[in-house]
């Protein structure tokens, strides 16, 4: 995406350390009957050419430094699960 000439304008990505760490939460719900539900989806983010050039993203962490939104999830939640840190 960040080559000169790429054809790429956007793309959409879930990060895997985020999908990792909701599994695991989803796992713990189920450990103490709740019903995190039938699916658990982590919402993928829009991920544009422009905008990573700009902000000169070339890593995930790059990316997630950038777009904090891409470093956590909604998804499997609850009031006793820690929250990563910042």
């Amino acid at each position: 995406m960040r080559e000169p000439g790429s054809p790429w304008v956007a793309s959409a990505a879930t990060n895997a350390a985020v999908v990792g760490e909701v599994a695991v939460h989803a796992l713990a719900l189920e450990i103490v009957a709740v019903n995190p539900g039938a699916k658990v989806a982590v919402a993928p983010h829009l991920i544009t050419r422009a905008e990573r050039l700009h902000d000169n993203v070339k890593t995930i962490q790059d990316l997630g430094a950038k777009d904090p939104g891409f470093r956590r999830s909604d998804a499997a939640q609850a009031p006793w699960i820690p929250q990563p840190s910042s």
